[in-house]
């Protein structure tokens, strides 16, 4: 399936009974990075209705993730499933651009603080050694 850079829905386009759309978009011009987090292409499964003059689409988005732990630095892999739903006051011959709020919705679902799992050791704050690999000299001291 081909990466796709931006969500747009042509309102004349919308059937009756509505429409469902499948797609996996490139999140690289998106500006979806954070220091600690790294997105890879995510997919879209959206149902889109118009109703008079809203178009309302529902948008179950599932975007796999790569995270730096807070406490080791280690990077392990997650994945963001959540689902949205728009309303946009349009006319027949209008366009709509959702990709924004889908960035938002991804975003908005990044943890504050990732954790590679509940019961990680971190590193020693003295020499760095990875205390979920062993203990260090400093560790037996204290």
């Amino acid at each position: 399936m081909k990466l796709q850079e931006i969500m747009k829905i042509q309102v004349k386009s919308v059937p009756e009974q509505g429409m469902t759309e499948h797609a996996l978009y490139d999140p690289a011009k998106l500006d979806m990075q954070r220091e600690d987090v790294r997105v890879e292409p995510f997919e879209v499964d959206a149902f889109i209705t118009l109703a008079d003059s809203e178009l309302i689409v529902r948008a179950d988005i599932r975007s796999p993730i790569k995270l730096v732990c807070g406490r080791c630095l280690e990077e392990f892999p997650r994945e963001i499933k959540t689902s949205a739903l728009y309303s946009y006051h349009v006319s027949p011959a209008d366009v709509v651009d959702i990709t924004e709020d889908v960035r938002q919705e991804i975003i908005l679902n990044y943890p504050m603080v990732p954790l590679c799992r509940p019961d990680c050791k971190g590193l020693c704050l003295q020499c760095g050694q990875d205390l979920n690999q062993g203990t260090c000299e400093h560790q037996q001291e204290s």
